[in-house]
């Protein structure tokens, strides 16, 4: 189900740069932006399949938030540096772009904390993903 969610996302991403920004050059940079986004929530998500990804332990490994912290940096210089953008074929992003970026993995990490939520509450055990 968080797959289909992510592919929904990345596909609004790229439709989005094409039709709004004129490029889709912008809205594949959008959805590269926004999978590596996604890809964070993801991690931080499994760490549980009942618990709120607010909970402070699940910020315990320092390895996982190392991890996430050079995903999130990666995922601006593929799309600010010019030369993951001759590479990659990305281009750069301006800021309002960017922040589209965020819709994507800010709705997934609604939809699982819901899905959390719902189970937490019937206290049957979690659907896996």
């Amino acid at each position: 189900m968080s797959g289909l969610a992510i592919t929904i996302g990345l596909l609004s991403m790229i439709q989005l740069g094409e039709s709004h920004f004129v490029s889709v050059k912008v809205g594949q940079s959008m959805a590269f932006t926004s999978f590596a986004l996604c890809l964070i929530v993801a991690a931080l998500e499994c760490r549980s399949e009942t618990d709120t990804v607010r909970t402070t332990a699940g910020f315990d490994s320092k390895q996982m938030n190392w991890a996430m912290l050079v995903e999130f940096i990666l995922a601006i210089m593929v799309t600010q540096m010019d030369a993951f953008n001759r590479l990659l074929g990305t281009t750069e992003l301006e800021l309002r772009e960017f922040a589209w970026t965020l819709i994507p993995p800010l709705a997934l990490l609604a939809l699982w904390e819901l899905g959390k939520f719902l189970v937490r509450r019937r206290g049957a055990p979690a659907p896996r993903t």
